[in-house]
């Protein structure tokens, strides 16, 4: 917070001529214009304004064209058409530098006309543009301070934050005879944010962001920077993607060591991996931290974080969080399907009364298959009946094909079953399944509907195909996904769509 932050009230530069100048841009402009014979018409054109007599066209009412004579895109009104209709409004945020502080004045502007008729000696018929104070926004080096504008006057508000998102339904007022196109304060336009190179952010790096960033990220980034200065160093060396993680609260501000004054001290990072550690997610950031942290004598950590990524950074971190070495889960992982049963395996381990015995087993699958029943053998009496329960419901999601037939499972024993037989992990979705966080389904042969054939999984709130897979999640080399289930997925995909159709329909028509 600044200090005495009234005070600033006092320096709340003024909108001008220019300023309405500037915003004409970004709004519509019209011909207002009378056809005077079947080839000729009088046409007032608010982009040049200036009339134009005797062109040779004829327009008609909303027709978009190209003024001749500015060469700009226009709307044709009829002259004698409404226009106190045609008010418009967007939200602008006006930059200004005073004493070394950046304002920034956000207000509604509004677009109108007056409604004077058409006599024979040809008037001006120019927009005029009003503003309504929104709020303010000051910031200095160190601190900021924001002010919304109610009851005639600026009052004070939290020191931080952006602009409320209370307040994002306004852009274009249109005619009661057309439609309303909404917008927030997402789509505010900011002008003159190159005023920050004559203040004390002119470091902060927030104009270079201004052609990719909205105007909540640019002020998220003005927030971050008075709080941190070195923010700047991720701008001049080139970490943009770490400033994005940052603004969409994919990264959170305490990975960044700000009180570092080094770049590579304040990201953790060697200079030798600088290049590759510039285009990592967050999870990478993670993994690369926790590598140098378990081996600090590593060479070449990137490439190493490039290995381990492929088997899946988020499986990796939780395997590593049970125990597991990052070298030995490079080592035992191989490759990424294998690291998700792992994985699949120690969740199931965790639910049980024993907790993890072994946590590279020298078999995995076996492993597995015998913690997802050991899972099983404590799944309660409740859960069966939820089961059941939800076998009936489940019905209207059944689809048939000429050769194939789908199945609800009645009970968690069937799902575990399934799991067994096709040797993959749906036993351990026995738990999500009773309580309706996904819906498992079983595909089998019409000639033969009790054999285990390939099993389906599907988000119940958007219904869609979460996975499908046969007997050991066709792993091997030598047992690919049939064709007829490749095609089964896709009538079925459209079957789900359908679904998904009438019940949108079914809620718009409640």
């Amino acid at each position: 917070m600044i200090k005495n932050p009234d005070s600033l009230l006092n320096k709340i530069p003024d909108l001008t001529d220019e300023h309405e100048k500037q915003i004409a841009m970004y709004f519509p402009q019209y011909a207002f214009y009378e056809n005077k014979s079947k080839t000729t018409c009088d046409y007032f054109c608010t982009s040049c304004q200036s009339w134009h007599i005797g062109e040779q066209l004829r327009l008609c009412h909303n027709q978009k064209f190209v003024c001749g004579h500015c060469k700009e895109s226009v709307e044709a009104k009829a002259l004698h058409y409404g226009r106190k209709s045609l008010e418009r409004s967007r939200k602008f945020g006006f930059c200004f530098a005073v004493d070394g502080r950046l304002y920034i004045r956000f207000v509604t502007a509004y677009q109108l006309f007056s409604d004077d008729l058409y006599n024979e000696n040809p008037i001006e018929i120019l927009p005029e543009y009003t503003f309504t104070n929104e709020y303010l926004y000051v910031y200095e080096q160190h601190a900021m301070q924001r002010f919304s504008y109610y009851y005639g006057s600026f009052h004070l508000m939290k020191s931080d934050g952006v602009i409320p998102y209370t307040s994002q339904g306004l852009a274009w007022y249109w005619g009661p005879s057309e439609k309303a196109l909404l917008s927030s304060w997402g789509q505010t336009v900011l002008l003159n944010l190159d005023v920050i190179a004559h203040t004390d952010l002119k470091y902060s790096g927030a104009y270079e962001l201004s052609d990719r960033y909205t105007v909540h990220k640019i002020l998220k980034w003005l927030n971050l920077y008075v709080r941190h200065n070195n923010a700047e160093y991720l701008i001049k060396g080139g970490f943009d993607r770490i400033a994005d993680l940052l603004m969409n609260g994919q990264l959170k501000l305490n990975k960044i060591h700000w009180k570092e004054n080094n770049l590579l001290k304040m990201l953790g990072c060697r200079k030798t991996d600088i290049h590759r550690f510039c285009e990592y997610g967050t999870n990478e950031i993670e993994l690369y931290r926790n590598i140098i942290k378990e081996e600090p004598n590593i060479q070449n950590a990137s490439s190493f974080v490039s290995s381990l990524s492929k088997l899946g950074t988020f499986a990796v971190n939780e395997i590593h969080d049970a125990g597991v070495k990052y070298r030995q889960i490079l080592k035992y992982g191989k490759n990424h399907q294998r690291v998700m049963l792992w994985k699949d395996y120690l969740d199931n381990c965790k639910r049980l009364p024993e907790g993890i015995e072994e946590l590279m087993p020298a078999h995995l699958e076996q492993a597995h298959d015998r913690a997802v029943e050991k899972v099983a053998y404590y799944t309660n009496k409740t859960e069966a009946e939820m089961i059941a329960k939800r076998a009936k419901t489940l019905k209207p999601l059944l689809m048939d094909t000429q050769n194939l037939v789908m199945l609800a499972p009645e009970t968690g024993e069937e799902i575990i079953s399934e799991g067994k037989i096709l040797k993959h992990c749906v036993g351990g979705y026995v738990n999500r399944h009773a309580r309706g966080d996904t819906v498992i389904l079983f595909i089998r042969h019409k000639a033969s509907p009790s054999i285990p054939y390939f099993t389906i999984e599907v988000n119940p709130k958007s219904l869609t195909i979460v996975q499908c897979h046969g007997y050991k999640n066709e792993r091997e080399s030598n047992y690919k996904k049939p064709p007829e289930i490749v095609e089964f997925e896709q009538q079925y995909t459209k079957f789900l769509e359908d679904i998904k159709n009438v019940r949108n329909n079914s809620k718009r028509t409640a």
